[in-house]
């Protein structure tokens, strides 16, 4: 089973073990990486709006728990601090642009 189906299968049940969300992100980090995590958390971010609000607070802690595991394992360097800054990525909700070149 591919890993995002898990995530969205356990916010659809409405439960998840700790244990098994952290299990899922290793596995997610071992076959991708940071690219993977990355991935996963920028779809949580997008499908969230989306969402019945009785899944969200599951949805919206395992965009949390993505990033800190992302965060801890893969620690910023300035030149992300600045990306993340200009995309607007600390903003979850909102559409991510880039300014336009003069």
């Amino acid at each position: 089973m591919n890993i995002s189906e898990n995530v969205w299968r356990t916010i659809g049940r409405g439960t998840v073990h700790p244990s098994e969300v952290l299990n899922t992100l290793i596995e997610l980090d071992n076959r991708k990486g940071q690219i993977g995590l990355w991935a996963l958390e920028n779809e949580l971010r997008q499908k969230l709006p989306l969402l019945r609000p009785m899944a969200r607070p599951l949805a919206q802690a395992w965009l949390e728990a993505t990033i800190q595991y992302r965060t801890t394992y893969y620690p910023e360097t300035r030149l992300t601090r600045l990306w993340n800054r200009l995309v607007g990525a600390d903003a979850p909700g909102e559409a991510r642009t880039l300014p336009m070149a003069s």
